[in-house]
């Protein structure tokens, strides 16, 4: 059975920019891998890796998954082992999204995403969530009943 790669989104995205972060889970289970930074230090922009395992994946805060690829078990390993090296934003003006986005970059060039997806969440960064829904389409799951 193939394990899912999605970026989770959290939060609106209108008032300020929405939460992402990577998710790899085995469908139809609703408890997968949640992959992402958080801010540990408002005052210097820090940020902190974290992995949650064993998370479940309709949070009552997530707004939905949007699919990237499908992974075998082989290259679930080494995409969990590209993003726990990835490192976190440590300063500046780069957040939780950037880190989605290098995240990508890093998985593109292992070939573990298809070509192009670094370039189409680019384009995606500081949208609204309901923006990014309608350009995923059929690739988007809905979480928590949010449309």
């Amino acid at each position: 059975m193939a394990y899912q790669l999605s970026v989770s989104i959290s939060g609106p995205g209108t008032s300020e920019r929405a939460h992402w972060g990577l998710v790899i889970h085995k469908p139809p289970n609703r408890v997968g891998d949640l992959l992402h930074v958080r801010v540990i230090d408002e005052d210097t922009n820090l940020f902190a890796f974290e992995n949650r395992s064993g998370h479940v994946i309709d949070d009552q805060n997530t707004w939905g998954l949007a699919k990237i690829a499908m992974l075998d078990d082989v290259q679930r390993a080494k995409a969990l082992s590209i993003l726990f090296n990835e490192k976190p934003p440590s300063n500046g003006g780069k957040d939780c999204q950037d880190w989605v986005l290098d995240a990508l970059v890093s998985l593109e060039v292992e070939e573990l995403v298809p070509d192009g997806t670094t370039q189409t969440w680019t384009s995606r960064t500081g949208k609204q969530t309901k923006a990014i829904q309608h350009e995923v389409g059929l690739n988007w799951e809905v979480l928590n009943g949010r449309w």
